[in-house]
C-alpha cells in the first residue's frame, strides 16, 4: 500500500487501492453488524449504528471522487486494464477533492489491517477535521 506523497498510478488504483478498500470496507462493515447484534445496551446499538452510517457516507465520497478520477483518465485506464495489469498506465494528478479520497482510502486500509492486528480497538477510522486553509 502506498505512503502518503508516494506517486500512483492507474495501475496501483485499479489493482492495490481500490481492491483494499473494497475488502476494508466489507471487514468494516461485518464487524459493525456483528457488534450492533450481539449489543444489550441500546447506546451501544446507537454509537455502532451512527459509525456504520458515518463510515458508509466516507466509503461514498471516497468513491465518488475516485470514480471522477477515473472518468479523467478513461482512455489510458482502457489500456491498463487490457494488458490486465503488465501496463502500469501515467502517475494520476489528482485534484484536492481526489488526493484526499486516496489518502482516505489508504488511511481506511491501514487502520483496519491495524485493528487486524489488534493495535486499534475499533475497526471505524476517525476522520480528522481538515483545518481551514489560510488565504
Amino acid at each position: 500500500m502506498h505512503r502518503h506523497g508516494t506517486p500512483i498510478t492507474l495501475n496501483d488504483l485499479i489493482y492495490s487501492i481500490i481492491p483494499n478498500l473494497n475488502s476494508a470496507e466489507k471487514l468494516v462493515f461485518a464487524t459493525l453488524e456483528s457488534l450492533i447484534e450481539t449489543a444489550s445496551n441500546p447506546l451501544d446499538i446507537l454509537k455502532r449504528t451512527d459509525q456504520r452510517q458515518a463510515f458508509g457516507l466516507e466509503v461514498h465520497r471516497i468513491r465518488i471522487n475516485l470514480e471522477h478520477l477515473l472518468d479523467r483518465y478513461r482512455t489510458e485506464l482502457e489500456a491498463v486494464l487490457r494488458s490486465e495489469g503488465e501496463y502500469t498506465g501515467p502517475v494520476v494528478d489528482p485534484d484536492p477533492q481526489e488526493a484526499d479520497a486516496i489518502r482516505s482510502a489508504v488511511d481506511i486500509y491501514i487502520h483496519v489491517c491495524a485493528f487486524q492486528r489488534g493495535e486499534r480497538p475499533s475497526p471505524v477510522p476517525r476522520r480528522e477535521a481538515t483545518p481551514p486553509k489560510r488565504p
